[in-house]
């Protein structure tokens, strides 16, 4: 299986003002840097690039590997009603033969979602594609540049519109990803960078766990070393996470995987 390359926008690099004062703890200090010139994937990996990646590799996924117990990946579930939301437990469920290829367990598949981004795939296996692709994973620093100039495009992000967990008025059930390219180009060529998939970034999380709601599953505290997320996902809402802007940023364990994290690269 081959598919034809991730096209990649040049982003001529300068200054950033990084991070915020004004929204979640975690974003602070604004603080001013100088951004290289580097390429960037115009939208997350897709299920068909990584297919081909481990089509040619043979590459097993972090979700696909046996641990203590039986192979599986968290999976992200409607509630029946309303739940606190302060406990991410009543709508994260690790589910046994959840992987890239089965995102939501063994009943689901990839029919139709060649185009979506490839989700249930940890910090290992996205350096592990970007690798084999020639590229690398995007600092923190390189996404939000990126981010921050995609944000201007005023294009409908795929984030969650209703009550969460438990309704959603654009999805009433899996997938809730949609198509890594939009169907109206950007003008800036960056496709979905805000809502839709969380991104792995290279950077280590050494932010505090943050205080307020988020959509990602509890740790507490983190066993492992956590890298960066950014960009938030389908499950941010205004009403609770609003995480999908391109200062927002949340720490997960670098073997990890869930279903509503992707990943996109970058090259110099």
């Amino acid at each position: 299986m081959t598919t034809e390359p991730t096209p990649m926008i040049p982003l001529h690099g300068g200054q950033l003002l990084m991070g915020s004062d004004r929204h979640y703890p975690e974003e602070a200090p604004t603080r001013l840097v100088e951004v290289a010139p580097f390429l960037i994937d115009a939208g997350a990996v897709t299920n068909d690039a990584f297919a081909s990646f481990v089509a040619e590799t043979g590459y097993i996924t972090t979700s696909e590997r046996p641990a203590e117990g039986a192979a599986g990946s968290l999976v992200f579930q409607m509630t029946d009603g309303p739940v606190s939301l302060l406990e991410p437990s009543h709508w994260w469920q690790y589910v046994i033969g959840a992987n890239w290829k089965h995102p939501e367990g063994p009943q689901s598949n990839l029919n139709g979602r060649g185009n979506h981004p490839v989700v249930q795939v940890s910090y290992l296996d996205a350096s592990a594609y970007a690798a084999w692709a020639g590229k690398s994973l995007p600092s923190e620093t390189q996404w939000e540049f990126a981010a921050t100039i995609a944000s201007s495009d005023r294009t409908e992000m795929n984030i969650w519109r209703g009550a969460f967990p438990h309704q959603n008025d654009r999805h009433l059930s899996a997938p809730f990803t949609i198509p890594s390219f939009s169907k109206d180009a950007p003008r800036s060529g960056l496709h979905n960078m805000l809502g839709n998939v969380w991104e792995w970034t290279s950077d280590p999380y050494l932010a505090p766990i943050a205080e307020k709601p988020n959509c990602c599953p509890p740790k507490d505290p983190p066993a492992e070393e956590c890298l960066t997320l950014k960009g938030g996902s389908y499950l941010c809402a205004d009403t609770y996470c609003r995480r999908y802007r391109p200062s927002a940023r949340i720490g997960h364990a670098k073997t990890s995987a869930t279903s509503h994290i992707g990943f996109r690269c970058v090259a110099t």
